[in-house]
């Protein structure tokens, strides 16, 4: 568990000092961050199961991967073993791409270790040291938000159908791309719904495309995250999206208005009656959510007047995703699968990597 508190004490540190200006900090924490999700050695629930896919798909041509579901991680496998390289490198790349998006987004926040503190516990850890495929859409994702007012409409759907290529759950961003076009209010309204109806339609009645390997994940039977995940995951966003809704008028005079922000908080509050339909759906589309909940749970001090208030708030902010931290470690179904840390620098056997790991304590 030590491993995981460092790693969320970082910015939790700087975090409590209130600060805006990151600099080159934030770059070496990044690096940090990269190290620790990118260069994990057997951590993960889908540790095992991505070394069966990569057995399983290695000795494919390139031309089979890029037909195949997710052609964009086709290809990546399909690259690693001509480097001659193996799963390590994978999730380097995957990393790298998470912790590019994730920072990307830090660096445009108000308080930006406030917004890295607050991601840490259940994207970081619990969904970026576990998931490959969508944690490179997310990374993705998370950059395209990031440098959302630079973008077309056309760039904007490009980013999307990149990110698509490695998670199809990707697809759910094209309704925000739709909601902030140019269009004509019933063409981009009217998108937007066509968009969210075909995503509801999707995961009513073929959840599999929303994880393509999750009866590898979860072990035969039907493809069913738990409720208690799905519910927690979108309860904190669902929270940050209720802040940001009720003190809008207060946040569009002290920050200026953000139509993708506001877009997203009444998003958020959306998918908690989409868990009623797929528990894995609201999930996996709650994961591209994160961004919103970071600007706003590290905007909150601005609204906040006194000193005392702000320094407060941060305290009580950082001993919450401590305790959520905590709690996941201990309490989680899965948590297992990140006992104990474990990275791939300072192993002695190269010739393991490819091992699995035995789930036990």
């Amino acid at each position: 568990m030590y491993p995981y508190l460092a790693m969320l004490a970082v910015p939790a540190c700087f975090g409590l000092t209130g600060a805006r200006r990151v600099g080159v900090t934030l770059l070496l924490v990044a690096l940090l961050y990269w190290m620790m999700i990118g260069f994990r050695f057997q951590v993960g629930m889908d540790w095992n199961n991505y070394i069966f896919i990569y057995d399983w798909k290695k000795t494919s041509s390139l031309s089979q991967l890029l037909v195949d579901r997710e052609p964009g991680y086709g290809a990546l496998m399909w690259l690693t073993t001509q480097l001659g390289w193996n799963i390590i490198f994978i999730n380097a790349v995957s990393g790298f791409v998470f912790c590019w998006g994730l920072f990307s987004v830090a660096r445009r926040c108000p308080e930006p270790w406030i917004a890295i503190t607050i991601a840490t516990p259940l994207l970081a850890i619990a969904f970026a040291m576990s998931a490959v495929r969508q944690a490179i859409a997310g990374g993705i994702i998370f950059y395209l938000f990031a440098t959302w007012e630079q973008r077309s409409t056309f760039g904007r759907a490009a980013f999307v159908a990149f990110a698509m290529l490695f998670h199809f759950s990707a697809v759910f961003v094209l309704i925000f791309v739709a909601l902030a076009s140019r269009a004509q209010p019933v063409v981009k309204f009217g998108g937007a719904a066509a968009i969210a109806l075909l995503v509801l339609a999707i995961i009513r009645f073929a959840p599999g495309s929303m994880d393509a390997y999750s009866r590898l994940y979860v072990g035969g039977g039907e493809s069913k995250l738990s409720a208690p995940g799905a519910i927690v995951q979108v309860g904190i966003l669902a929270i940050a999206g209720t802040v940001y809704l009720i003190n809008r008028h207060r946040w569009t005079v002290a920050m200026g208005d953000s139509p993708l922000i506001r877009n997203l908080a009444w998003g958020s509050l959306a998918l908690l009656p989409m868990i009623l339909i797929s528990s894995v759906g609201a999930y996996r589309f709650a994961l591209y959510f994160w961004p919103m909940a970071m600007y706003v749970f590290s905007g909150f001090p601005g609204l906040v007047v006194a000193a005392t208030g702000r320094a407060f708030y941060r305290v009580v902010l950082v001993i919450a995703c401590f305790a959520m931290l905590i709690g996941w470690l201990k309490y989680a179904d899965n948590s297992l699968a990140w006992w104990p840390y474990r990275n791939w620098l300072v192993l002695s056997e190269p010739a393991s990597l490819i091992s699995y790991k035995p789930y036990e304590r």
